[in-house]
């Protein structure tokens, strides 16, 4: 059984992760390889470096030595359509919650390595809520560029 800020943090990771898909889901079929300003990451590859990110916590969150290998692994992956980037999404994400499973309240003060220095376990367990937040007002502002002004929030259950 997760420690009670495993899943606290599975509680609003989750949430985000649903506003993620709702967003993604509105972007037009035609439109998700689309690149904003001829510079910007396509809406499909937004997705996928959110699959990244909880396949690279997932990984964090268990100590696996080929931790930092799994984010860019992901995200070279390419594929081909809105359902099996939505499953790709999916199998990410279904690792993120199994390795929340894993975390027990004696592993929040430990430390591990990341990108940007050294981070206890009970910060990382917040990194994918805050990730797909950003990631996602990229995805809503896109829809605001292809004229879709509409809110597709749903207030939290």
């Amino acid at each position: 059984m997760a420690c009670a800020s495993a899943e606290h943090a599975r509680g609003i990771t989750r949430m985000e992760h649903e506003q993620l898909m709702r967003d993604f889901q509105h972007i037009p079929d035609d439109k998700l390889d689309w690149v904003p300003m001829g510079k910007a990451k396509t809406p499909r590859q937004i997705v996928v470096e959110c699959a990244g990110a909880y396949r690279w916590l997932s990984a964090k969150l268990r100590n696996a030595p080929d931790a930092d290998q799994q984010w860019g692994a992901v995200c070279e992956l390419n594929p081909a359509t809105r359902e099996e980037t939505v499953k790709l999404l999916g199998e990410c994400w279904d690792e993120l919650m199994a390795a929340f499973d894993g975390v027990e309240e004696a592993m929040l003060e430990e430390k591990r390595q990341v990108f940007w220095g050294e981070a206890t376990v009970e910060t990382l367990l917040f990194f994918c809520e805050w990730h797909s937040t950003y990631h996602s007002g990229q995805l809503n502002y896109i829809q605001t560029l292809l004229g879709d002004t509409e809110m597709h929030m749903e207030p939290p259950a």
